[in-house]
């Protein structure tokens, strides 16, 4: 019984945490990459990751760091606004700030991933980094699985109820249902 409640605890505590993986890895992450794809296609951001590349590795690691801490405060205080109320001024935050240096940490992390992994502690950091993510998911794998069937037994409910609703509708303005 203990031992059950235990494992409950940790995965209420690892819920947000996943979540905010999910959020990112799956929607910004994602997102941010088909972007920056496209936009990598034209000739002056061609020439700029050119350049990018050439540098040493000691030099590209500061430009990606600036923006990863950048990333990590504006992310912070959004979050610091949202808990004042202030939900507009978070929203600016995480798109602006957040938003805007994420996408950098992502162009610049396409661009040079081998340089950058090439520097030991870097890649020690970002294996360990990959390893609790895994972990995390993992341990939360039966919740979101769960979640997910529910989701989507939700979302089924839902377009039944749109159907009905629009064919009671239908038929009390008149109109035969086709079939």
């Amino acid at each position: 019984m203990r031992r059950k409640w235990v494992r409950q605890l940790r995965d209420v505590l690892l819920l947000p945490p996943a979540l905010l993986y999910v959020i990112i890895e799956e929607i910004f992450w994602n997102g941010a990459t088909a972007l920056l794809r496209q936009v990598s296609r034209t000739w002056p951001v061609k020439a700029v990751q050119k350049q990018l590349v050439a540098l040493p590795a000691p030099v590209i690691l500061p430009l990606f760091l600036v923006p990863e801490i950048l990333s990590h405060i504006g992310g912070f205080w959004a979050a610091y606004l949202i808990t004042r109320g202030e939900w507009a001024a978070a929203m600016l935050a995480g798109i602006v700030i957040k938003g805007s240096a994420t996408l950098m940490v992502v162009w610049i992390y396409q661009s040079c991933e081998r340089k950058l992994l090439s520097i030991r502690w870097f890649a020690m950091v970002h294996r360990q980094a990959l390893r609790g993510r895994d972990w995390v998911l993992e341990t939360i794998r039966p919740g979101r699985e769960l979640a997910m069937r529910l989701l989507r037994r939700s979302r089924a409910g839902v377009v039944l109820r749109f159907a009905a609703i629009r064919q009671v509708l239908a038929m009390k303005l008149g109109f035969r249902r086709r079939g």
